[in-house]
Order: C-alpha cells, then structure tokens, then sequence
C-alpha cells in the first residue's frame, strides 16, 4: 500500500476511490460467477443512461395549419376586446354631451355675481334656465 500523507484529505479521498473501485470490481466478479452457475446471461447495469429521443419535425402543411389556427383564435381575441371596450365609449360620449346642459346654467350664475356687484339686470339680456322656470 502507499505511504499517503494523513492529513491531505484529497489524497485520502483518492485512496477512498480506490478501494471502492476495486470491491465493485470484485462483486461483479462474483455475479458473473453466479449467474453463469444458474445459465442466466450477465445482466446489464440497472442503472442506465436513457437514450435522446429524437426530435419530430412538422411538415410545412402542418405549420400553416398550425399558424392560422392561432392567427384565427388571436383575430376571436381581439374582437370580444373591442366589444367591451365600445361600451365604455358610449358610456364617455354621454357624459359629453351632460356637460352642455351645465355650461347653460353657468350664465344664470354669471348674472347673480353681477348683481353682486351692484350692476343691473336689464343690460343683461333675460334668459330663463330651467330651474327659474319650474319655480315660476
């Protein structure tokens, strides 16, 4: 055996390798002796590596097919977006137009803040709002 330096743990675990290399060396020795006493053929390592499958490749008919099924499910898509979305613009177009109707009962305020200021009613020409006109 050779002399190893007991310290070195690389060495040790070298020396370690070894041994365990030559005892599994040793036990299928011993199971080939076995099965050639019982006539079974050696068997092969349990433990294997299994083979790569190959790759299938799609023919080009195929990958159309393929393509326009996503373009059409895609275009399906898009569609039922826009139909949520008019909602929403239908819903925008109606405040729109509520905001005229605000901008009429701006001039009837305009009218009070000159009378605020001391300045009479008649240069102003005489518009009824909506609500001076369900009060009358």
């Amino acid at each position: 055996m050779p002399t190893a330096k007991r310290n070195d743990p690389a060495e040790l675990l070298r020396l370690a390798l070894d041994g365990l290399d030559t005892r599994i060396a040793e036990l299928q020795e011993i199971r080939t002796k076995l099965a050639a006493m019982i006539d079974h053929p050696a068997a092969e390592p349990a433990v294997g590596v299994a083979a790569p499958q190959k790759r299938r490749t799609l023919s080009a008919e195929a990958r159309a097919k393929i393509s326009a099924a996503a373009k059409a499910r895609w275009d399906r898509e898009r569609k039922t977006r826009a139909k949520k979305q008019k909602p929403k613009e239908t819903a925008k177009k109606a405040q729109v137009k509520a905001k005229p109707s605000k901008a009429e009962a701006t001039p009837a305020k305009a009218k009070k803040s000159q009378a605020k200021k001391g300045k009479s009613e008649s240069r102003a020409p005489a518009v009824e709002t909506e609500a001076e006109k369900t009060a009358a």
